[in-house]
């Protein structure tokens, strides 16, 4: 009798175990210390004012005694995470450069009075080719021909209907062409921050530094 009352407990609980395991859709199951898997963001625009916010996740005594959510920074304005910048003052990058500010309709002057502050070396013309290849050879090709997948279009193989032709982008510049070939790198640089014509702006998807790196790159594409 004791020994089936034993399998009989055992049974059940490892169906409970079992069951605890399951997940779909809304329900992650139970989970074991699911603060060591779980992190939690530090939201700089959100404030957790509460102490207790969080505290069924965390086990853990904290220092100042708040739970796992809370996120308030108690000395700032507003508890706010993230400070305002000091008044009067610009940001700067990493390279101590300001803000570039000069519009889309300066191409003449940009192209004219810009210059590359970065060193051409072996180093930096590799660096401007993996980035020439992940934002620019789509469009204007690996050797600058204006001739990339999406200017050219692409064939597809459909099932159903066997290949299909996907249109192409047309008018996607010549970069090695006699039209462009002597540009400056300063052009180049505010061609990409800004756009022109069939090119829209990338100056919000790639870093200064990175718009120089790829100017830098496609010099040696002209040559």
């Amino acid at each position: 009798m004791m020994r089936f009352a034993t399998t009989i407990f055992t049974a059940i609980s490892a169906a409970v175990i079992l069951a605890g395991c399951g997940a779909s859709g809304d329900n992650q199951g139970t989970e074991y210390a699911p603060n060591m898997y779980h992190s939690v963001a530090y939201e700089p625009y959100t404030q957790i004012v509460d102490k207790e916010a969080g505290s069924w996740l965390t086990s853990i005594e904290y220092p100042d005694e708040h739970a796992e959510f809370f996120n308030t920074n108690q000395f700032n304005p507003n508890h706010m995470n993230m400070r305002l910048p000091a008044p009067n003052t610009v940001s700067r990058n990493k390279n101590g450069w300001l803000p570039y500010r000069l519009g889309k309709d300066s191409l003449a002057y940009a192209a004219r009075t810009l210059k590359n502050p970065l060193d051409s070396t072996a180093a930096m013309i590799a660096s401007g080719k993996l980035l020439y290849d992940m934002y620019c050879d789509h469009c204007h090709g690996a050797k600058g021909t204006g001739d990339g997948k999406v200017a050219s279009g692409v064939t597809i193989e459909d099932p159903e209907k066997g290949k299909i032709e996907k249109g192409a982008y047309n008018g996607v510049a010549n970069l090695t062409g006699d039209a462009l070939k002597n540009i400056s790198e300063g052009h180049i640089f505010h061609v990409i921050t800004h756009g022109k014509g069939l090119m829209w702006p990338h100056g919000s998807q790639i870093s200064v530094e990175d718009r120089w790196k790829i100017s830098m790159y496609v010099k040696t594409l002209q040559k």
